[in-house]
């Protein structure tokens, strides 16, 4: 099964290739990181948050969310769009987030994985993969994809303290629903290797093309995917180190590739 309607050749992409003013902007911009996806639209993102959905009808059109926009519009004007609404804009998103994250040890799966991305741009060079055609695999969204040393990885991402790493007692299971989310995501790279490859093969050149990556479109699938923990603890307990080391024993003995990184505000 083809999954897959990326059009190198879509209008969006040869008109951005003239490089209007907007898209230098979003691309001078260190704190934002750009996605293209399969249904020939694009994302901007600041640190998680979605800054502008831009689809191409007649001619460009970007969305925002109301609660970030500065005019509380659903609809980003990019023919006057400026340095200074770009940052009205980022403001509005880190207002966002600070409602959501008075806990300092429980910040948003968002804005984790945006300042992972923008940490390590040259690693990761997709997120929020989506599929949805394959009733065997439903419901497949994927946080992060990785491309390192020319191998194609998907990350799961999780916080330390996300429900799903631990057994919820409401559940007739006998494993935590990440041990069955990483099962799901094998399924599927072992199914769609070869669907998989020339995606990304074809993701990867347009981003070349558009200026937005340099990356090797030569690479193999890693068909493990990788689940990445962030340790969002700020003070250390013995409850809580239990709790890592049991987390630990459990992905090792249902052999899930995993590793444990340390976040820093």
């Amino acid at each position: 099964m083809k999954f897959d309607t990326l059009n190198q050749n879509a209008k969006i992409f040869t008109e951005i290739k003239t490089q209007p003013k907007w898209w230098k902007l979003f691309c001078d911009d260190k704190e934002l990181y750009i996605d293209i996806r399969k249904d020939n639209y694009i994302n901007v993102y600041y640190y998680g948050g979605s800054l502008a959905k831009i689809e191409y009808k007649k001619e460009f059109v970007a969305s925002i969310n109301k609660k970030y926009s500065v005019n509380k519009k659903d609809v980003l004007d990019l023919n006057t769009l400026t340095e200074e609404g770009i940052a009205e804009i980022k403001t509005n998103i880190k207002k966002e987030y600070s409602e959501k994250n008075k806990k300092v040890e429980n910040p948003s799966e968002k804005k984790i994985q945006g300042k992972i991305i923008l940490e390590n741009r040259d690693k990761y060079i997709d997120s929020e993969f989506a599929f949805n055609k394959d009733k065997e695999i439903p419901n497949l969204r994927i946080d992060l994809v990785e491309l390192h040393n020319n191998v194609l990885s998907f990350v799961e991402l999780k916080g330390i303290t996300d429900n799903r790493l631990v057994n919820d007692e409401d559940r007739s299971v006998d494993f935590p629903e990440i041990i069955g989310q990483m099962k799901k995501y094998q399924k599927f790279t072992n199914k769609y290797e070869n669907e998989i490859i020339e995606y990304y093969q074809k993701l990867i050149q347009l981003k070349n093309d558009l200026g937005l990556k340099n990356h090797n479109a030569n690479f193999t699938l890693n068909k493990i995917p990788k689940l990445l923990i962030v340790n969002t603890y700020q003070k250390t307990t013995r409850r809580r180190e239990e709790r890592i080391n049991s987390l630990k024993k459990l992905l090792q003995a249902k052999e899930i590739d995993f590793y444990i990184v340390k976040y820093q505000n």
